[in-house]
């Protein structure tokens, strides 16, 4: 594999968030782009009977009723949801899908937003996450695509588009947040998580 410059792909992670796409950038990225790698992940259970399995077309069929625009194919697509892009991609084999957009680049964010996007990851993120990668702060969604549920696809995109939306100001993903300062929170929770942190 040849080496990929760094600058290479900011560059194509900031062709995506200025409007050139995430296929587009794909398209530009090295064979070796991690993104275009499968993801190795630790063995599972198969999934459950009473489930529906989750395929690349079942994926895909649901993305074209979700989104404004989908572009791509093969388990790769570039999804428009209001002003949001978002690349998703899936491999059946690896029983992997992901979807992340865009946030910001690293050596832009300060103390407080670093701590910001861990807090949010513990509290207010539900099932999408602040992740870095390549330089970039995505929103992400990482789950296994055969025990993945339609209604938990369509959440999950809303989820990553709320997350890029919300970065600097309450950094949510919109649905349910797991606050620590909600007035019914148990005590005991607050509690344990403080001997956690000390």
């Amino acid at each position: 594999m040849a080496p990929v410059c760094s600058s290479t792909i900011q560059r194509n992670i900031w062709a995506i968030a200025m409007g050139f796409g995430l296929l587009g950038a794909l398209a530009l990225a090295p064979m070796g782009h991690p993104l275009l790698q499968p993801a190795l992940a630790q063995s599972q259970p198969g999934p459950d009977p009473s489930l529906s399995i989750m395929t690349v077309e079942q994926l895909e069929a649901i993305l074209q009723g979700e989104a404004d625009v989908v572009q791509g194919g093969d388990g790769q697509w570039e999804v428009t949801l209001g002003d949001r892009n978002l690349l998703v991609l899936a491999n059946f084999p690896s029983n992997r899908m992901r979807i992340l957009t865009p946030v910001a680049p690293v050596t832009e964010l300060s103390v407080e937003q670093v701590q910001s996007i861990l807090l949010a990851n513990f509290h207010t993120t539900l099932d999408a996450r602040y992740a870095i990668t390549e330089g970039t702060v995505v929103s992400l969604y990482v789950h296994p695509l055969q025990s993945l549920q339609a209604n938990d696809l369509r959440s999950a995109l809303r989820q990553v588009a709320s997350l890029a939306e919300t970065f600097g100001s309450s950094y949510s993903s919109g649905e349910l947040l797991f606050d620590q300062n909600a007035p019914n929170r148990p005590e005991a929770a607050t509690e344990l998580e403080a001997r956690l942190l000390l």
